[in-house]
C-alpha cells in the first residue's frame, strides 16, 4: 500500500490551517491601518468580516467553503464619529490587535505542532 506525502500534508485540515492564518495575517494589516489612521480627520475604520462566514462553513461541515473564503473589508459606519469625522477608537483597536495576536499564534502552534507529527511519523 503506497501512501501520498503530499495527501498527508495538504489535506483538508492543514488548507484550513493555512487559510486561518492569512486570515489572520489580513485582519493584522487592517487594524495597523485604522492605528495609523486614528489621527486622519474623516477617516472610517477599516474592518475585516470573514468570523461569521467562517463559523458558517464550518458549522456546515464544508471545509472547502471555509478554505476559499474571501473575506471582505468594509467601512464600520456603526461607531460614532468624533468631532473630526473620524471613528477610530484607539483602544479598541489595540484590543482587536491583542485578540488577534492570540488568534495568529494558536493557529500558527496547531501547524506547528501537525508538522512535527507528520516528521515524526516519517522517521
Amino acid at each position: 500500500m503506497s501512501m501520498n506525502v503530499e495527501n498527508l500534508v495538504f489535506d483538508d485540515t492543514s488548507r484550513l490551517n493555512a487559510k486561518l492564518i492569512d486570515l489572520s495575517l489580513a485582519a493584522q494589516k487592517v487594524i495597523a491601518n485604522n492605528i495609523a489612521n486614528a489621527e486622519t480627520p474623516n477617516y472610517t475604520r477599516l474592518q475585516l468580516d470573514f468570523r461569521d462566514q467562517l463559523a458558517a462553513a464550518i458549522d456546515s461541515g464544508d471545509i472547502s467553503a471555509a478554505t476559499g473564503l474571501q473575506p471582505r473589508i468594509e467601512e464600520d459606519t456603526a461607531t460614532p464619529v468624533g468631532n473630526d469625522g473620524n471613528n477610530v477608537v484607539l483602544p479598541q483597536e489595540m484590543n482587536d490587535m491583542m485578540q488577534n495576536s492570540v488568534f495568529y499564534r494558536l493557529v500558527t502552534r496547531a501547524f506547528k505542532t501537525r508538522m512535527n507529527i507528520l516528521k515524526a511519523a516519517i522517521k
